[in-house]
């Protein structure tokens, strides 16, 4: 709307983007529709502009989804690259809270191509280390996230 902040903005985006993606994730078969080829990176680069580093890794983990569901996994404009800059972030904040849903998406998004091209450690790791900062922070509400995370790597 006419007068919006540029961060209310970028988070209208963000949000249309991510709900994109997800119905994507729901409905696979479907494809990925031309408009959220520029949703993802629409909403990063307006979390830019806006200079709300806060919110920039919500917006890498999107761009990383969307870059999975492409099957870019590696190189300069990847899930990993996406990932790895919410990381950087996120590590530098403190945000524990966005280092739980990176490792969250990092087991996630690269655990069926482990081991041969898991980028980290493992998704076990990953894991682990995403219980420990849920438990540690009280981020009770990704639990569901991450049991099934579990049950899905003992598969």
């Amino acid at each position: 709307m006419p007068g919006d902040s540029l961060l209310t903005i970028a988070l209208d985006q963000l949000t249309l983007a991510r709900a994109q993606l997800y119905a994507v994730c729901l409905n696979p078969a479907a494809g990925l529709p031309p408009a959220i080829r520029s949703a993802s990176p629409a909403a990063v680069d307006s979390l830019r502009r806006a200079g709300q580093l806060q919110e920039l890794p919500r917006g890498l983990l999107a761009l990383a989804l969307r870059h999975r569901l492409e099957n870019r996994l590696a190189g300069p404009d990847s899930a990993q690259a996406a990932l790895d800059e919410a990381w950087e972030i996120a590590e530098r904040g403190p945000m524990p809270l966005f280092q739980a849903d990176i490792h969250l998406h990092r087991s996630r998004l690269f655990f069926p191509l482990y081991p041969a091209a898991y980028p980290w450690q493992s998704p076990a790791e990953d894991l682990r280390e995403a219980r420990r900062l849920i438990e540690r922070h009280g981020y009770y509400r990704r639990l569901p996230e991450l049991q099934d995370a579990e049950t899905a790597l003992l598969r």
